[in-house]
């Protein structure tokens, strides 16, 4: 008789079996895929046997209530064709942006995001046996807060990576940076953590003393949202570079511990991100990698698009409406 974290973990792969799924019809998507009457923020897919779910921070408000945090919430929305969404609900409490990537992790999903704009920002998850029920946000990754080049104490941004029997946190934390015109200005430095306790209670910190990816002459500003996905012998990371004029970077490991720096995205412009983008998603389709991308417009609305790409490196963006 099989264990139930085994029966659990059987469900779990029969929910992400996509053998005989219908494959997106990408010649019929147009940017940006998804409009909402709110700016949608942060996208995070989980693809299913029957569709995608996608995750995303819900700003409901305006640019002058940023900083009101009952604005903010973690929402999905599911969708089978990205033309039609449907069943749409928050799935946190007000407070909270940021979903990072759904994971399966002994016996349960783990749904990574931090509580947000109210200080200080925590690092938070939720856990699910059936991708219906959410708990309530269960704070993690504590010490975080009290690294030493996390001089502004505050961390955001996780992304989850499994490889093997290691859960990797990728997380942002902030500082202080003199720019080029000798302006004091904020901004986002990389870190990284792994587990292999199934509760989650004891991490190792990996860079204690300095950030994996930090201030740079070209993101002064530093860098945020981080998306680590494996692309045959080797992982590739795709991050939001800089603040005020955001942008894709990219970054490829052998085994997820050694980084080298790779440079900028080139991504033309749309409408819908002339702005600046950023805030990455990428998941594997049968023929390719795609990947949703949010961006904002010159009236600072924010939407999602989409891209496809061969090999996780080169990205193409759909036709625009």
């Amino acid at each position: 008789m099989k264990k139930p974290s085994q029966i659990l973990l059987l469900l779990a792969l029969l929910a992400q079996d996509v053998v005989g799924a219908d494959e997106l019809n990408l010649e019929s998507l147009r940017n940006p895929v998804w409009i909402s009457k709110d700016n949608l923020r942060d996208p995070s897919v989980l693809k299913t046997g029957d569709g995608y779910r996608l995750f995303y921070s819900r700003f409901s408000g305006s640019g002058s209530e940023w900083g009101n945090p009952d604005k903010w919430h973690i929402a999905e929305v599911r969708t089978k064709d990205f033309v039609t969404f449907a069943n749409g609900r928050d799935i946190s409490p007000a407070g909270c942006a940021s979903p990072g990537d759904v994971v399966f992790w002994h016996g349960r999903w783990l749904l990574p995001y931090q509580t947000y704009p109210t200080k200080p920002t925590q690092l938070v998850l939720s856990e699910s046996t059936n991708l219906e029920i959410w708990s309530a946000p269960k704070p993690f990754l504590a010490e975080t807060l009290n690294l030493p080049w996390n001089e502004l104490q505050r961390v955001i941004d996780p992304s989850f990576v499994v490889a093997g029997d290691t859960l990797h946190c990728f997380f942002i934390g902030s500082a202080y940076q003199t720019n080029a015109a000798g302006q004091k200005i904020r901004g986002n430095l990389m870190g990284h953590a792994i587990t292999r306790d199934p509760k989650l209670e004891r991490w190792e910190i990996l860079t204690p003393a300095q950030p994996l990816i930090g201030f740079s002459d070209r993101a002064p500003d530093g860098v945020e949202n981080t998306m680590v996905f494996k692309t045959g012998d080797h992982w590739t990371m795709i991050y939001s570079e800089g603040l005020g004029a955001q942008h894709l970077a990219l970054a490829t490991s052998p085994d997820l511990l050694k980084w080298k720096l790779e440079g900028p995205l080139e991504i033309p412009r749309q409408t819908w991100m002339a702005h600046r983008y950023g805030a990455p998603y990428v998941w594997r389709e049968e023929q390719h990698w795609l990947m949703m991308l949010m961006g904002e417009d010159k009236e600072n609305r924010t939407t999602f698009g989409m891209l496809t790409s061969a090999d996780g490196k080169r990205w193409n963006l759909l036709a625009e409406h």
